[in-house]
């Protein structure tokens, strides 16, 4: 069920009935030479429409946000980011719309890493000033333990226009994939990975470490993967996001 499609009317029925709302949230970032800029929300918007659409009537999917916090992909032409002051904003004033309606369930479903530390600060915030906080989920987050049933060494493979990303694009946008840009092997070794177990954080540029944008290796993506890494995702979020909406808060 798509937010967008629906009228202030039958808005205010569905609130009424308690229906929870999802927004799926991304950025316009570099993805190495071959995937495309919006990735990051093109796959958490898939995956929030195909979670809802198992959740019936129970969520709304919001339009997605496109825009996020992405100042350490700023050395390769074409990113655009917003700064932290301005996500915060942007997401905030979304939430406190929300749940000035009545909306007792918020679900922000996020698919880039840079927007994780200011989401959970946000859903801090709202929680003391509104009574209530959206609940935070960055996708590949959910599965941190079946990853390593995928790929044999996640904590290398998967960090920025990866195995994971690429497979999941490969799926979901081939047409948009440039299949004979996809580098071969390891990038950026010492870059941060989605798997990664490093207990120090530096927040550099992705230039620093990784020359032509990509973190893991994209090499051992293909559709199939991606297709399996799909379903699974769509069955932990359809999971974890169906738990919080049956919460009485």
């Amino acid at each position: 069920m798509r937010y967008s499609d629906e009228t202030s009317p039958s808005l205010r029925e569905l609130f009424t009935r308690g229906v929870g709302v999802l927004l799926p949230t991304g950025s316009v970032e570099q993805h190495g030479p071959h995937l495309p800029m919006g990735t990051d929300a093109m796959i958490a918007e898939a995956l929030a429409h195909a979670v809802v659409a198992r959740l019936s009537s129970d969520c709304l999917v919001l339009p997605a946000l496109w825009y996020g916090f992405a100042p350490h992909h700023m050395s390769f032409k074409g990113t655009v980011t917003l700064r932290a002051e301005t996500y915060l904003a942007l997401i905030g004033d979304i939430s406190r719309s929300i749940f000035g309606h009545g909306v007792r369930h918020l679900v922000i479903l996020n698919g880039h890493g840079g927007n994780i530390a200011p989401l959970r600060m946000l859903s801090a915030d709202l929680a003391r000033e509104c009574g209530r906080a959206p609940l935070i989920v960055t996708y590949w987050e959910a599965i941190n333990r079946e990853i390593h049933e995928i790929f044999a060494e996640p904590e290398l493979v998967c960090g920025h226009a990866c195995a994971l990303e690429t497979s999941l694009a490969l799926h979901l946008f081939p047409q948009v994939v440039r299949r004979e840009a996809i580098p071969g092997g390891q990038s950026g070794e010492t870059g941060p990975h989605m798997f990664g177990t490093a207990a120090a954080f530096e927040g550099l540029d992705f230039g620093k470490f990784s020359a032509n944008g990509v973190i893991g290796d994209p090499s051992l993506a293909s559709a199939e993967v991606g297709a399996r890494l799909f379903a699974l995702l769509v069955d932990k979020l359809t999971a974890t996001v169906g738990q919080y909406l049956r919460r009485q808060t």
